[in-house]
């Protein structure tokens, strides 16, 4: 077992973008004309109407998503920030041991240290002893550790258990046996909560297995793409819909107040065992603001290949489409979230429609159609152009170009199928079941 590894460090830049920004503004600015007189002229009036409504959704979002940046803290808040007890919770089921031994190097290298780490292993057929007894022996002295084995219940009692361990803890957080911080992500995590309203942080995920191969370079930068667009515009609005829940921080009394409704969720009768984060996400914008805080990283394992990945997504979209019901029915009418929520689902199925009309007016509407693909590309690209405010150690410039460069490939993928699989997601959405997690399908 290997104790030691390499752990890129990640830093946010946001100097030199004033040329790709420029650029941003130019095609807005040409796009918006250009639809505006289609849509003058009657040419396509009912998908002009779609594409103009989506517009203005996606122009508000990339406003708001370029006024997110890392909070930061002043010394007084820091220091009160240093006397909050923090708690890690990382549930472990038939996770590949080097994963969780890296998890938890990577925990034990940060530059603010938790003060107590709890790890569940969730009733694994793999055997840890050897990393268990490890870091229960080398670890810092100043980290209380606790390592519990319990009979498999699923990773919501598995982190119910980590919360009853850290019965004194102000910020639980949650945390992916298969997920590395960069070395101030518990730092930084931190520093939102010097605001008293702030109830949930989500950390930047990144893929450290960005460049394995085509699949992990598409969805990396994808993933990426979508947080410091929608994500970030959210995040200014004090409603990030979904922490995810490679890392993420809360709150502890937050959870406390509702470890019941989160361990005994039901969906119309089915038992919900999936999408923890998001819920947990849901009940801090109940309770206050839930942020992204960019500069606290993470670094975890994407799908290597297409069957785990096209899984992941499936449970992903069956998670959002309960989810979605959700914020529908309890999220305050006058928050962010809620009409986030709602314009989000009225635009998928309004695309739809439009897909629909396209075909059936054939070959009438084969402007409409180039400009329908090609449109979506040029906001993809105005989307990313942030990525480049990421920078990893153990990343070159022509690295991010070429995520860059393979966006359009991104987005046939999302079209082709992604698309069609969220479909299927909402279809057997009554499916609650774990997924993907049989075994692990990944490895270091």
């Amino acid at each position: 077992m290997k104790h030691q590894y390499d752990i890129p460090d990640v830093t946010i830049r946001r100097s030199r973008l004033w040329l790709p920004v420029l650029a941003a503004i130019v095609i807005v600015l040409a796009e918006a004309l250009h639809h505006a007189d289609l849509l003058y002229r009657g040419q396509y009036r009912a998908l002009m109407i779609v594409w103009m409504a989506t517009f203005t959704w996606s122009l508000l979002q990339l406003i708001l998503s370029w006024r997110d940046r890392p909070r930061t803290v002043t010394p007084k808040q820091e220091k009160a920030l240093d006397q909050l007890r923090v708690a890690v919770a990382i549930p472990a089921y038939n996770e590949d041991p080097v994963l969780l031994d890296r998890a938890l190097y990577a925990l034990f290298c940060q530059t603010r240290l938790p003060q107590q780490v709890v790890v569940v292993n969730d009733g694994s057929a793999r055997v840890y002893s050897d990393v268990h007894h490890y870091w229960a022996a080398h670890h810092p002295a100043e980290v209380d550790f606790t390592w519990i084995r319990q009979y498999n219940r699923g990773k919501r009692h598995a982190q119910a258990r980590a919360l009853e361990a850290a019965h004194d803890a102000d910020i639980i957080v949650t945390l992916d046996s298969d997920t590395a911080l960069e070395r101030h992500a518990i730092e930084e995590g931190l520093k939102p909560f010097a605001d008293e309203q702030v109830q949930s942080v989500a950390g930047l995920e990144l893929a450290f297995n960005q460049n394995k191969n085509w699949l992990t370079r598409l969805n990396g930068v994808r993933q990426l793409a979508w947080q410091l667009s929608a994500c970030s515009a959210q995040s200014v609005m004090g409603n990030v819909l979904v922490n995810r829940g490679t890392y993420a921080l809360y709150r502890a009394a937050l959870v406390r107040d509702h470890l019941h409704a989160y361990l005994t969720e039901d969906f119309f009768g089915h038992d919900v065992r999936f999408g923890d984060d998001s819920l947990l996400t849901t009940f801090a914008i109940g309770r206050g603001k839930a942020v992204q805080q960019v500069s606290a990283v993470q670094l975890t394992i994407y799908p290597e290949n297409v069957s785990h990945h096209l899984r992941q997504w499936t449970r992903w979209m069956r998670s959002s489409t309960i989810r979605t019901f959700w914020r529908i029915r309890y999220l305050p009418l006058t928050s962010f979230g809620w009409w986030t929520t709602a314009i989000n689902l009225w635009l998928f199925f309004a695309s739809l429609f439009a897909s629909a009309i396209a075909i059936a007016m054939w070959p009438v509407t084969g402007y409409f159609v180039a400009d329908a693909i090609g449109a979506p590309v040029i906001w993809l690209y105005l989307a990313a152009i942030r990525i480049f405010i990421v920078r990893r150690s153990d990343e070159t410039l022509a690295d991010v170009l070429d995520s860059f460069i393979v966006i359009p490939l991104a987005f046939v993928w999302l079209l082709a199928v992604l698309k069609p699989l969220r479909l299927w997601g909402m279809a057997t959405c009554w499916r609650t079941g774990w997924g993907t997690r049989a075994d692990v399908e990944v490895g270091a």
